[in-house]
């Protein structure tokens, strides 16, 4: 006859709970090497294809030459001839952009990445420049620019309106970046007409669609601008240095709309030390790529932008992730249940079947990762869930000895999924859902034995 059999069997119960919480760490680290897959998938699709974009909104770059003094070779001083340049921006502009999202262009094997087609369209004003500083201005060099991250995202070159007049984009020669970083312009020089344009001001419409990965960020860069966002994902982030004052979402659909008169100047000083695509790469993304490199002194620290980010209804990846930090909680209930039938009901379970219901649960999380790849996550939980408390619904038939208490066992554990379900739903409050829970439950417990006599119930196991 054993002796403290109580204190022995909440030993063992403990070990379990501490070998099944080793095996969680396991099935965590298969979850992050799946994910792995799909982000190197997606890192892939980036580099062979489409990556996410980044536009700059048009602006006139118009190089003046001012007198100076250089130093040659013996550090001796003389006089020369240095030419600088001036990024004008559009007074006023409003942009639109309407976006076609699908995560079923570009797939590999189950993993799959969020794309999108922008058909965008924008208007604005470019006021006649006003020489106050009587600069020697080089207006036959004079161009619009039009940078884009990734030139393979467009299906045709730009048109560019000018007062009613059509005008095709072309690359610059300064495009071939090594970052990938293309420089659109239309010069002066190839079209003689533009210097008196430029000169007087003039109106502008621009249309062109542009595909991109997961997430487009505009640059505004005139002093007055309007930019509205809208498409068919309901899953929307916006990020930058300036939010929607008004946004709406739906399951299919999303709407967002801006008004700034701050962001474009800002960027027009920024940009007017760029002339190469590299530049522009640094500048646009100087807080990434800041300890990649050392920049020149000069090249500005950061750019302000508009960013719209697409992203996964549901992560599976994240979700099956936050599902196992919920495991050792389920397994402490089912073990909990266990140890009070055997108390109440005088009826002895042996380690082993503990061990083999806690290595069910345990396979519960590897079916939820596995199925989801292939189904909607609901749907991939609803059948390991099944599958599982189905599984330890029928052994406890056989443990118990009894069809009752068995399906006790499996409505408890039923109720148990759909709870942790709920908690993976209610991201915003789920510290909230699981103190609740957690009260709720050792309230039970102490219901359930608060005539239990311990001692006598140790003395009877001796």
């Amino acid at each position: 006859m054993r002796r403290n059999f109580i204190n022995l069997k909440i030993g063992a119960i403990l070990f379990l709970i501490l070998i099944f919480y080793i095996g969680l760490f396991f099935i965590s680290g298969l979850v992050s090497e799946r994910q792995s897959y799909q982000q190197q998938v997606i890192h892939d699709i980036a580099n062979e294809q489409i990556r996410p974009q980044q536009i700059v909104a048009p602006y006139l770059k118009l190089p003046y030459q001012v007198q100076t003094t250089c130093n040659d070779e013996q550090k001796k001083s003389y006089p020369c001839t240095q030419t600088l340049f001036i990024a004008v921006g559009a007074e006023t502009t409003n942009w639109n952009a309407q976006f076609k999202v699908s995560d079923s262009t570009y797939k590999r094997n189950i993993y799959k990445a969020i794309s999108y087609q922008n058909s965008m369209s924008g208007k604005g004003t470019f006021k006649a420049i006003e020489n106050e500083s009587k600069r020697d201005y080089l207006w036959e060099q004079a161009e619009i620019i039009f940078p884009i991250q990734d030139a393979r995202g467009l299906n045709a070159k730009p048109i560019f309106n000018i007062d009613g007049k059509a005008y095709k984009f072309d690359f610059s020669e300064q495009s071939q970046g090594q970052r990938g970083f293309d420089l659109m312009h239309l010069t002066a020089k190839q079209y003689p007409e533009l210097v008196q344009k430029f000169q007087q001001g003039f109106k502008f419409d621009l249309e062109f669609e542009l595909e991109g990965l997961s997430e487009f960020s505009f640059i505004p860069t005139s002093y007055e601008m309007t930019y509205q966002a809208k498409g068919n994902w309901g899953d929307v982030k916006y990020d930058g240095q300036s939010l929607p004052f008004k946004k709406s979402s739906e399951k299919h659909q999303f709407q967002a709309d801006w008004k700034n008169i701050a962001l474009g100047k800002r960027n027009l000083e920024n940009v007017s030390l760029c002339e190469n695509s590299q530049c522009f790469y640094q500048v646009l993304n100087a807080q990434n790529a800041a300890a990649e490199a050392a920049y020149d002194s000069r090249t500005p620290s950061n750019i302000s932008g508009i960013s719209t980010q697409f992203l996964e209804p549901v992560n599976i990846y994240t979700q099956t992730d936050r599902a196992i930090k919920y495991g050792v909680m389920v397994i402490i209930i089912t073990f909990g249940c266990f140890f009070l039938f055997e108390v109440l009901k005088q009826l002895k379970i042996h380690p082993v079947q503990y061990a083999l219901v806690a290595m069910a649960q345990g396979v519960f999380f590897v079916l939820l990762l596995s199925i989801s790849e292939y189904y909607a996550f609901a749907l991939a939980y609803l059948a390991a869930a099944i599958a599982c408390v189905g599984l330890i619904t029928w052994y406890l038939y056989f443990v118990v000895k009894g069809i009752k208490p068995a399906l006790l066992f499996g409505i408890l554990l039923g109720v148990l999924y759909g709870m942790m379900y709920l908690l993976l739903q209610s991201s915003g409050k789920t510290f909230l859902f699981g103190s609740i829970l957690s009260f709720i439950l050792i309230a039970c417990v102490m219901f359930i034995t608060r005539h239990v006599n311990w001692y006598q119930s140790e003395q009877q196991s001796q």
